[in-house]
């Protein structure tokens, strides 16, 4: 540890030095000494040095400008002149910049050796350091057999508040408060730590006053949480050492509550696995096995199969939401979708989760990067594996039409072409021979006749309001149509034409969403 100049004056050693200016920064501390002879470059000085010179060069008014200001800029602890050899006495505006800056400025006398100074504070300073590490392996032992012997954060938050003598509370990454010390009487809200942490959780310490501090629980991929900390004295480089060993032993907790999540998605995948891929199911088994992991698979139940164009892993995410929910929910992740199985009270029930699950999203992706099928309510187990193609067909529909949320009973005329599709007829042969030639067109010189036409259905074949809708003038709406039907080879006049081209690019957009989904 170290040593403060207010402590250092104490030292029988040091009393021979004297204190001429900087009297207001006697509460900075020493971090080592340093001894130069010629100050040729300040910024070679680091933060915390007690800087010993001989005053070599300083001779003139030029050398002497802004000197002790360019010495505070660099943080030093304190300055000492020995003067006597170059400098007879320290000059009066070096006093006077000193006591600006608050940076301590001593003068050691001629018959004083530098020798007598440096071994004072570095050998003070080497003994704190060894009783402080000796001190904080101590600790880290305590906390370490406290996560060995799988006593929890509580344990640590008392442990730690007892040796900082303060206030310890530990938040999860989002704000929500985990344990506390139990001595507190107002722990801060998750609103204003959100607000404290920014917009990127890093791994460096957040000092929000000087005896109040967030400190991140983070391992070098992944952060946690953090450790909020309140004394009702200043903290102190033991404090920050003590508080960075327990940081290190609570991401130790949350990487072991992580393996216990880990494995216990794994056994609700099996058991969805069971109840989505067997045909011959034995319900009791099923049932048995649930309830071991805290499931009732009775009742209203309901499907959400999810999906995401994101290349970043949604499944964080899903998971974040399931913790949060008040009742269980089975979870599974299969190739590019995520399957959620959940029991119900009420048909509306199924709408509101999603919707939930949706607003949950939007803090961590943007919009439009998740989208999410639902199958109908149903009862009974054997309804689930049914009930799950349903909701993957929704899904696939969802993606196709751009629809966020769909539920199955709102396909509309999608249903007919995912029969066709089901009974292993292509879509192709729906729009290849209308819509290649436009495909064509489209990739080899980067227009958007597919888009223009698929806008052109929605709004009813209104120039006006496509037009609109495209962000276009109505001329070059016109043009585009033209090349429509001179590349289609059909009159876009046509109810009848208009009806094919309508089918044709259903088929085209949901065969290309099964590609997302399967």
């Amino acid at each position: 540890m170290s040593i403060t100049l207010k402590e250092a004056l104490q030292l029988p050693d040091i009393q021979q030095i004297k204190l001429v200016g900087g009297h207001g920064g006697l509460h900075r501390i020493i971090k080592w000494v340093t001894i130069v002879e010629i100050i040729e470059d300040v910024t070679r000085l680091q933060e915390g040095e007690f800087l010993i010179t001989t005053g070599y060069g300083l001779d003139t008014e030029a050398n002497r400008k802004d000197f002790i200001a360019r010495l505070a800029r660099q943080n030093l602890s304190a300055v000492a002149i020995h003067t006597g050899f170059y400098m007879k006495q320290i000059p009066p505006e070096f006093i006077a910049a000193a006591n600006a800056y608050d940076l301590p400025l001593f003068e050691i006398p001629r018959h004083m050796n530098f020798s007598e100074v440096t071994k004072a504070l570095l050998g003070h300073i080497v003994n704190r350091q060894l009783q402080l590490m000796q001190d904080t392996q101590q600790i880290h032992r305590e906390l370490t057999l406290l996560a060995l012997n799988n006593k929890g954060l509580a344990p640590l938050a008392h442990t730690l508040a007892a040796h900082l003598q303060a206030d310890v509370e530990v938040y999860d990454a989002n704000g929500k408060w985990l344990e506390g010390s139990g001595q507190t009487t107002e722990a801060i809200s998750p609103a204003e730590l959100v607000e404290a942490l920014g917009p990127k959780k890093t791994s460096s310490s957040i000092l929000l006053a000087e005896n109040e501090w967030l400190h991140p629980i983070a391992t070098d991929r992944e952060h946690y949480g953090f450790l909020y900390i309140k004394k009702r004295a200043p903290l102190t480089e033991m404090d920050r050492l003590i508080v960075e060993q327990a940081s290190m032993v609570c991401a130790i907790e949350f990487l072991k509550q992580k393996a216990v999540d880990e494995a216990l998605l794994r056994l609700q995948e099996n058991v969805l696995d069971e109840l989505l891929e067997s045909r011959e199911q034995d319900e009791t088994k099923l049932q048995k096995l649930a309830q071991r992991l805290g499931y009732r698979l009775e009742g209203t139940m309901a499907v959400m199969q999810l999906a995401s164009p994101s290349t970043e892993s949604i499944r964080p995410f899903i998971q974040r939401w399931v913790q949060k929910q008040n009742k269980p929910v089975l979870m599974r992740e299969k190739q590019k979708t995520i399957t959620l199985l959940m029991t119900i009270q009420q048909e509306k029930e199924i709408i509101r989760a999603a919707q939930s699950l949706q607003q949950e999203t939007l803090s961590f992706l943007p919009p439009g990067a998740l989208y999410i099928g639902l199958s109908e309510p149903f009862h009974g187990l054997s309804q689930i594996a049914d009930q799950a193609r349903l909701a993957r067909l929704a899904l696939q529909v969802a993606i196709a039409a751009g629809e966020p949320l769909l539920s199955y009973d709102k396909i509309g005329a999608y249903a007919p072409l995912l029969q066709m599709q089901e009974a292993g007829i292509s879509l192709e042969q729906l729009y290849r021979p209308l819509l290649d030639p436009l495909i064509e067109y489209d990739q080899k010189h980067g227009s958007s006749l597919i888009d223009t036409l698929e806008c052109y259905l929605q709004n009813n074949s209104n120039i006006k309001n496509t037009a609109a809708a495209l962000f276009i003038h109505r001329h070059t709406l016109k043009y585009r149509l033209e090349q429509i039907a001179e590349k289609t080879g059909k009159e876009l006049q046509n109810a009848h034409v208009l009806t094919q081209l309508h089918l044709a690019l259903m088929a085209y957009r949901l065969d290309h969403a099964a590609l997302s989904v399967l």
